[in-house]
This record gives structure tokens, C-alpha cells and sequence, in this order.
């Protein structure tokens, strides 16, 4: 083996160290990698979804709620309103009482879905308040 050779079989066995040594640092990272992620899930994410579940699940059902709610409201206004459009074209139609009725069935749901609707936003908002809270806590403006 000439010294070109010899150098380069050295050289070979230095690299060869080298990522051996890079390796095993990726394999602990690795493993740290897991501890963490399960330090996370057991000590932070499940007694948050613990203690949280039941009012995460309302809010979300709420809202869900809330849409269905607001899409049956607006396909009533649209009828009402094309039902009203014929009869403003066609001057020989009466107004009937079902209407009227309708109408006040209309406007008793708009008035309910409100409520409902400022209900659930202030049951979300005091579901988001205090992780919103903790986050800006360690904003380095706050500090």
C-alpha cells in the first residue's frame, strides 16, 4: 500500500468515525425526541383534554348547532321573501294570516339563534381566554 492509499484509508476510517459518532447523536436526539412528545402528552395535552373535553365538546357541538340553525333560518327568509315578491307582483293576492304567523315564528328564531349565538361565543371565548392568557404571558413585549 503506497502513502496516497494509506492516506486515503485513513481518511476513510476518520469519516467513517465521524458518522458513526453523527449517528448515535441522531439516535439519542431520536429517543429524547419520544421522552419529550410523551412528557407532552401525558403531563400537558391529557389533563387538558380531561378537564376540558366536556366544554370543548359543548362549544363544538354549539356551534355546529348554531350553522344548522342559521342555514334553516336563511332557506325560510328566502321563501318568505320570494312569497312576498309574487305577491307584490300579483295585485289581487291577500295577505293571510299564515304570513303574518310566519313571520312571528321568523322573528321569535332570529331572536333566539342571537341569544343563542352570544351564548356559545361567550362559553368559547372563556374556553380560549385563559391559553390565550398563557401565551401572551411569555410574549417578550409582556415582560
Amino acid at each position: 500500500m503506497n502513502t496516497a492509499e494509506a492516506q486515503l484509508s485513513s481518511e476513510l476510517q476518520e469519516l467513517y468515525l465521524e458518522n458513526k459518532e453523527t449517528l448515535s447523536d441522531i439516535l439519542f436526539l431520536e429517543d429524547e425526541s419520544r421522552f419529550f412528545q410523551k412528557l407532552f402528552d401525558k403531563v400537558l395535552l391529557s389533563p387538558i383534554k380531561e378537564e376540558k373535553f366536556q366544554q370543548i365538546e359543548f362549544v363544538n357541538s354549539s356551534l355546529l348547532e348554531l350553522q344548522n340553525r342559521r342555514d334553516k333560518l336563511k332557506t325560510l327568509l328566502t321563501n318568505q321573501q320570494l312569497s312576498i315578491e309574487s305577491m307584490l307582483k300579483n295585485a289581487d293576492m291577500k295577505i293571510g294570516l299564515s304570513l303574518i304567523d310566519q313571520n312571528t315564528i321568523i322573528s321569535a328564531e332570529i331572536k333566539a339563534l342571537l341569544n343563542s349565538d352570544k351564548l356559545v361565543k361567550k362559553e368559547l371565548y372563556a374556553l380560549v381566554e385563559p391559553v390565550l392568557a398563557d401565551r401572551n404571558a411569555g410574549h417578550l413585549l409582556n415582560e
